[in-house]
């Protein structure tokens, strides 16, 4: 009796399929309806075999970005599996071509592999279920990233990192993340004032108005409205000449040599000195770190930058200025403008803002702090312009304060007054807006 060859079976689930499946005919495939919105595709891939059971292929295909980022697989089962799978998704999916989830599977690959992502491990047998990618599947244009750049969307409370390490190194800066709540939406980020005044100026008011409809859970709502508000009140409101005086006067303060110029390096002489002040102020124990910082200012009496720190790491604390501090240290150093600045704010603080102009001798931009030519510290800079925007505003002159809010808004000063200020202009210019709309008599003039 004559020895014959041993013949290898396939026994495991995973070898069936990879020597099999591609021999059964398909069947159906499914799609989730909302595929193209989500770029988020949930798709079935059936394959009939003859005794009546049915192979299939279940993969979740990502194209913003990851490609197949899940998948499974079952060999040689009832249909009433796939109805069971069909059932749970009632109503959310549909039959379609088999040319359609080719092209999505493989552009998502494809797209993936760009930017250095593989497929779900599963995906090793599982694509066997589908053809292999060739010139005779029909190609259909599929929807990859957000406008084509690459986009990672990350699952609520996953951090994303190890996909936006791989990311950076392949893309760039040429890339987006999108947050997902607790409900599956996208994280709403908030957008500073510039960003979405940029934004605006390059699609236009309706245009942006029509992309970005009210939207209460929107956190960029009242800086929208800010942004648009100003634009309008500007060229429907404002002259020419007005909207040259403010111009004129917003780069003469940004531009004032004096903001460049070199400050006092005194303060480096006590970093050692202050280094328990600052952890305690870290901490938020306000009265430790107080304690310290008057060590400090005892041991230099003379030095008024020490007082500048006082009152920054109380207002970083408690988002105001402390007025028992700020009278102290104008007593001590009523013309030093870094001094006069902070307690400019506090008057602001304290709706006191005729008297802001008395300090300053109303005397316009950074000349009203100091007509030396000497540096100015940047807290000094902002104090000054909350106080000067309030003073302002507090008279409802809307041109006058424009300059300083301009400044607060366009930089993102909203700590301390910076939002107040802000807001107090968007209600005033809405409240004129109204008035000179109820009597037809809007600047159109462009």
């Amino acid at each position: 009796m004559s020895k014959g060859k041993n013949i290898s079976i396939p026994t495991s689930v995973e070898a069936q399929i990879r020597s099999r499946a591609r021999n059964l005919p398909i069947h159906q495939c499914y799609i989730n309806k909302n595929w193209k919105d989500s770029q988020l595709a949930t798709i079935i891939v059936i394959r009939k075999h003859t005794n009546g059971n049915v192979t299939f292929g279940n993969f979740l295909v990502d194209l913003h970005l990851l490609g197949v980022k899940d998948c499974s697989y079952r060999f040689n089962q009832s249909p009433l599996r796939v109805d069971e799978i069909l059932k749970g998704c009632e109503g959310m999916m549909e039959e379609c071509d088999y040319h359609l989830v080719h092209n999505i599977i493989y552009a998502g690959l494809a797209f993936a592999e760009d930017f250095g992502f593989t497929p779900h491990k599963n995906f090793q047998t599982a694509q066997y279920i589908i053809e292999e990618d060739s010139d005779d599947i029909q190609e259909i244009d599929v929807p990859l990233g957000k406008n084509g750049v690459p986009t990672l969307i990350v699952p609520f409370d996953e951090t994303g990192q190890r996909e936006l390490s791989i990311l950076r190194k392949t893309a760039g800066a040429d890339y987006e993340v999108i947050f997902l709540d607790e409900n599956g939406k996208p994280e709403l980020e908030e957008q500073t004032y510039m960003e979405i005044f940029e934004d605006v100026i390059e699609t236009g008011i309706e245009e942006y108005m029509e992309k970005h409809p009210n939207d209460p859970d929107d956190p960029n709502l009242a800086r929208t409205e800010q942004v648009i508000t100003d634009l309008i009140y500007r060229y429907r409101v404002n002259t020419k000449e007005e909207r040259e005086q403010i111009d004129l006067a917003f780069d003469h303060i940004t531009k004032d040599p004096r903001l460049s110029k070199k400050i006092p390096e005194s303060v480096n002489d006590y970093s050692e000195e202050l280094v328990l002040s600052i952890k305690y102020f870290t901490e938020k124990k306000t009265d430790k770190a107080s304690a310290e910082v008057r060590k400090v200012i005892d041991r230099h009496p003379e030095d008024p930058y020490l007082w500048d720190i006082f009152l920054y790491n109380l207002s970083v604390d408690s988002n105001i200025v402390d007025e028992k501090i700020v009278k102290e240290a104008f007593s001590l150093f009523p013309d030093h403008p870094t001094i006069k600045a902070w307690y400019a704010e506090w008057l602001a603080q304290e709706e006191q803002t005729d008297e802001i102009f008395t300090l300053f001798g109303n005397h316009p931009g950074l000349d009203a702090l100091t007509t030396e030519n000497e540096g100015l510290v940047i807290n000094a800079f902002i104090s000054f312009c909350f106080a000067y925007a309030m003073a302002w505003l507090q008279k409802e002159d809307i041109l006058n304060a424009e300059p300083y809010y301009m400044l607060i808004s366009r930089l993102g000063y909203n700590q301390r007054m910076g939002e107040y200020i802000q807001q107090l202009m968007t209600v005033l210019k809405k409240k004129k807006l109204k008035e000179l709309y109820d009597a037809g008599m809007f600047n159109v003039e462009e």
